[in-house]
């Protein structure tokens, strides 16, 4: 298990960096869509 982590491969970064990036940015459109809603109700 620590083995795995020590050893990064690109491949295994890069998926990290995505699925990190679609999580921020799939919480900042819903918070803005919240936000948006908010001000029309």
């Amino acid at each position: 298990m620590w083995a795995m982590q020590e050893h990064h491969c690109p491949e295994q970064l890069v998926m990290k960096i995505n699925a990190l990036y679609l999580t921020v940015f799939t919480a900042y459109k819903v918070e803005h869509l919240i936000n948006e809603t908010g001000i029309i109700s």
